[in-house]
């Protein structure tokens, strides 16, 4: 198996810094059960730039010549773990198309919070999840490039 092309890599760890900026402002976002405007507006679109950067990841990883790809290519026992990580991706884009959705129909107030943090907490613990799978998956074909089959 050969190592991943290093512009991919380059591209997929651009995208996990612009993942790593958007999540940020949507944890500060959730500090405080408290939610003032300003607070609420900053998630909102800490929300909607965590979507761009979600659908920026998906390219760079399932798109012609992306991550997934080359892995799966270069071994097939990593397929169900790549079709796995596309499934997560698929539902992860619907959760965020939701909350923003609603955002965008009038819970960017104050009084949308409590119907809205739940969701937003859920959704960080799948991605937290997805991102270390998805870690795990990169890690794991490199190591088995540079360590070999014994």
């Amino acid at each position: 198996m050969s190592l991943p092309d290093p512009g991919v890599l380059d591209a997929v760890r651009r995208r996990r810094g612009d993942l790593d900026d958007a999540l940020l402002i949507v944890r500060d976002g959730l500090v405080t059960d408290k939610a003032g405007p300003r607070r609420v507006a900053a998630l909102c679109a800490g929300l909607r730039q965590l979507r761009a950067d979600l659908y920026e990841h998906v390219a760079a990883t399932e798109g012609p010549g992306g991550l997934y790809e080359e892995v799966r290519h270069a071994d097939p026992r990593f397929e169900p773990a790549v079709w796995r990580l596309r499934g997560e991706h698929a539902r992860l884009g619907v959760l965020l198309d939701d909350l923003v959705a609603g955002i965008t129909q009038g819970a960017q107030d104050a009084a949308g919070w409590p119907a809205l943090r739940p969701r937003v907490v859920e959704l960080l613990a799948l991605l937290g999840r997805h991102r270390s799978r998805d870690a795990q998956l990169a890690y794991d074909a490199v190591e088995l490039d540079l360590g070999g089959q014994g």
